[in-house]
């Protein structure tokens, strides 16, 4: 059966922030599906540890894809947005004070069935590891 883009545009679609210490985790919703554009986040993290966050896909039950947001270990007591985009190149942390950015790749053309998740797997994530709500961009179809 062909996929009909539904209205020909992209949609953002904003999950929600977990709390302290836990990861993203954003599901697609029944009776569509999602081509994955970005993935946006921000992490705040307190004194003590040094996170290093993992994007990862899967199909509900097996992880299809997995992608690191830095090189690198986010310092303690920062906050880094991290983007996860087709193409683009995994980076280490890049600049200072509130404007440390990272980033990491999607495979291109990534099409997600309902019930897929798409969530963070943080090394070194910790009772002062803070995400804010991850913004989806995202090609929605129906079948």
């Amino acid at each position: 059966m062909p996929l009909t883009w539904r209205t020909g545009r992209l949609y953002t679609v904003t999950g929600t922030a977990p709390g302290a210490g836990n990861e993203i985790s954003v599901t697609v919703p029944a009776g569509v599906l999602w081509e994955l554009v970005a993935v946006r986040v921000d992490l705040a993290q307190g004194a003590t540890q040094t996170p290093q966050p993992l994007l990862q896909i899967d199909d509900g039950a097996t992880v299809i894809c997995e992608s690191l947001g830095s090189s690198a270990a986010q310092a303690a007591s920062t906050t880094c947005r991290y983007t996860w985009a087709p193409n683009l190149a995994l980076t280490g942390q890049v600049g200072s004070g509130t404007s440390v950015r990272s980033t990491g790749a999607l495979p291109p053309g990534l099409v997600l069935s309902a019930g897929a998740h798409i969530k963070t797997l943080t090394l070194g994530i910790g009772a002062n590891t803070t995400y804010s709500a991850p913004v989806l961009f995202v090609r929605e179809y129906t079948s």
